[in-house]
């Protein structure tokens, strides 16, 4: 077992001034706390702490993390408090191992709670101190070495699972990238045993069979590169499990189709002999399009740089170059704690202002499922970048929007954008962002968010802004459309409300609040109807409506189930729009002719031509959903624009059949640009199906767009 003196010496290989009370006092302080203590391993407990201690030092930390990590455990599993620790090592330790303890309390919860909250937590504690961040990584990286100890296979899956979404990202999002390869080789290990073994044992027989290759081809590279009369460092490897792994899924290939698993890696002394390298390369080998990626002038989100390129390369080998200086690897391997000023505490956390941005997002969120899928996405280092008027430069996760970058300048502008200006081209706010685009926002103060940008932003700050601007407006129009709708029904029976009526009625809806009553009745949450049977019961004043007066109608609202139409009064739902139970719905009375209401949606073309006509009564309509309207079906039409493939209408059958609904019709017109359109028509009950079966369709990589018809 380690000494503190072996704690101490490696410290001090990395920084010249070390504390050696601090590190012999928290490691005999710490071996005294958890004294007989067992892991499942059958090691002592204290092995932990010490392991954690021994990974801090390999990221070269600074002695307080060093430290924290020997006492990490302390207050979770001993009778240490914090108060002990603060008196006996200091309120910067203390405070450290108060987050990491804090992180550690909800480890014997379910998974998915588990993980929502470990997220939070990890968030929380590491945007207020970004060691307890780089503390909890080194202690679960210590606890997947060790993860085959458990004796539960659930459990270790669980765990591994859990280290694959959030532990890795985040590891990889500050720049620990040696630390996230050997968790994720570890979890995969765990999760895809036979896979795991498979790829090791073609590695070791192309190792075995390509170690004379690699030795050739980094002396012909040295050669070239001698050229240059520069002092430099270059090696040759194979790439871990995970990432091939990771490959021949992405790219949906065999082991034996993949051409870049040799990398080799230059080190030069500065950015100039960089590119000078790079030049040589691509002068004397040919390099593979689409694969030079220059992260030097644009950095990854964890400052990462190097200039990486693919080349049929000596022996007419394709592989992998990276190209860096001493600088860019050392932030490359250690992230972070590359940057870290031992004497001064760590500077660069004003770098980290992402995690204090996630923490409020994930405060102001409710779909926590969602809130996972998009912030791990948020971490990943991979991004784009795109330039604002003023030249600022602001990065965002692939696949970002215009809408995205609006948002990341400034909820406002996001909230009221309408359009963009890109390379002197006006675009949609939906148009993915290119790297190194200049983006000019357009806004309009009238403009507001809509639900149906939520289909194309990207990033956890656009949604959550978005979801929560369309609440507030649904709100402020259902408390409009409520106050109206209660006015015009008194008003109808020539009754005017006095203050203790209306708190008589609220108590018998058992509402707090007039607004509230005004919200419920716009939203649909309680219908006329229940109002007036509750109201009846009040005392001598009657309400009542009479749907087959049209001057009587209070807002045209027709509670179809429970008064019940006239017999003489024909419902068409019309074929030009095909409503369905959810959808905004007006009506079209042709009282005067043969007393008929057609049926038609906000967004039909034939009801905006018809409601001209002053001779139509217009009727604002509703679904009274005390009727159960799952026991009929609605037409529903949807014209789809996809790329061309074989089975698509199979696939679109398949994804219809698990929703439970019935193909009625379906042809494909083919158009430009190697696309097709398929108009379909089918069966449902409600919007809630139509919506989940269109946004399951928009998941699938041939389908470009979906417009309802």
């Amino acid at each position: 077992m380690l000494t503190y003196n072996d704690l101490i010496s490696e410290m001090k290989k990395f920084t010249p001034v070390v504390d050696d009370d601090l590190i012999k006092n928290a490691y005999i302080f710490a071996l005294d706390k958890h004294g007989t203590q067992i892991r499942e391993s059958g090691a002592i407990f204290f092995s932990h702490p010490l392991e954690v201690a021994q990974i801090l030092i390999d990221l070269k930390m600074d002695q307080v993390t060093i430290a924290a990590g020997l006492l990490h455990d302390t207050v979770e599993d001993t009778d240490t408090t914090l108060s002990e620790l603060k008196n006996k090592f200091g309120a910067e330790v203390s405070k450290i191992v108060d987050g990491v303890t804090k992180l550690s309390k909800i480890e014997t919860s379910n998974l998915s709670n588990k993980q929502h909250e470990n997220y939070k937590k990890l968030l929380i504690s590491a945007a207020s101190d970004i060691r307890v961040l780089i503390i909890k990584l080194a202690d679960r990286l210590h606890n997947m070495r060790t993860l085959k100890f458990k004796r539960k296979k659930k459990k270790r899956i669980e765990i591994a699972q859990e280290t694959l979404s959030i532990y890795a990202p985040l590891a990889e999002r500050i720049g620990l990238n040696k630390l996230k390869d050997e968790l994720q080789d570890i979890a995969f290990y765990e999760l895809y045993p036979n896979l795991y073994k498979s790829i090791m044992n073609q590695l070791k027989e192309l190792f075995s069979s390509s170690e004379e290759i690699i030795n050739t081809i980094k002396e012909k590279l040295v050669d070239l590169i001698n050229q240059l009369n520069i002092e430099f460092i270059i090696n040759g490897r194979l790439k871990s499990p995970y990432s091939i792994w990771n490959k021949m899924n992405v790219r949906t290939i065999s082991f034996n189709q993949l051409s870049d698993i040799i990398a080799f890696r230059i080190i030069v002394a500065n950015t100039d002999q960089c590119y000078k390298v790079l030049q040589l390369i691509h002068n004397n080998y040919s390099a593979i399009p689409g694969r030079f990626r220059d992260y030097i002038s644009a950095p990854k989100q964890n400052n990462y740089q190097s200039l990486h390129t693919c080349i049929i390369g000596p022996l007419n080998k394709r592989i992998e170059i990276q190209i860096r200086t001493k600088e860019m690897h050392n932030v490359a391997e250690y992230g972070i704690a590359a940057h870290w000023e031992y004497k001064e505490g760590p500077k660069n956390q004003n770098n980290y202002q992402w995690l204090k941005n996630m923490v409020k997002i994930f405060n102001e969120t409710s779909n926590m499922d969602e809130f996972i899928k998009y912030s791990t996405t948020e971490i990943s280092p991979e991004a784009v970048f795109g330039i604002t008027p003023k030249g600022e430069l602001i990065q965002l996760p692939i696949g970002s929007s215009v809408l995205d970058f609006a948002y990341a300048i400034h909820t406002y502008v996001g909230n009221h954008a309408v359009r963009a200006i890109i390379n002197k081209k006006e675009v949609p706010i939906s148009t993915p962002i290119e790297n190194g685009s200049q983006i000019e926002i357009i806004i309009d103060k009238r403009g507001y968010p809509e639900s149906r940008w939520l289909t194309f932003v990207k990033t956890i700050k656009a949604k959550t802004a978005i979801r929560k601007a369309v609440t507030n407006l649904e709100i402020d129009k259902n408390l409009l459309a409520g106050r109206n709708e209660l006015e015009q029904l008194f008003k109808a029976n020539n009754i005017v409300l006095q203050e203790k009526e209306i708190n008589k009625l609220l108590k018998l809806l058992k509402m707090q609040t007039i607004n509230q009553l005004y919200i419920a009745l716009g939203s649909k949450a309680i219908l006329l109807p229940d109002i007036i049977e509750k109201y009846n019961t009040m005392g001598e004043k009657k309400l009542s409506i009479d749907i087959r007066n049209p001057n009587n109608l209070i807002n045209g609202k027709i509670e179809e189930a429970i008064l019940g139409l006239p017999k003489d009064v024909n419902v068409v739902y019309t074929n030009c729009c095909s409503p369905v139970p959810g959808d905004k719905i007006y009506g079209i009375w042709y009282y005067k002719n043969n007393n008929g209401i057609e049926i038609h949606n906000e967004e039909c073309k034939e009801f905006a031509r018809k409601s001209k006509n002053i001779n139509n009564k217009i009727l604002d309509l509703y679904w009274d959903y005390r009727y159960n309207f799952c026991c009929q079906k609605y037409i529903s039409k949807l014209v789809i624009c996809i790329n061309r493939a074989n089975d698509v209408l199979q696939r679109i059958s398949g994804i219809l059949n698990e929703k439970q609904t019935t193909i009625i019709n379906a042809k494909t017109n083919d158009t430009l640009n190697n696309r097709s359109e398929i108009y379909i028509e089918f069966y449902v009950d409600t919007i809630s199906q139509l919506n989940a079966i269109i946004n399951l369709l928009l998941e699938q990589d041939f389908v470009v767009s979906i417009k309802r018809v």
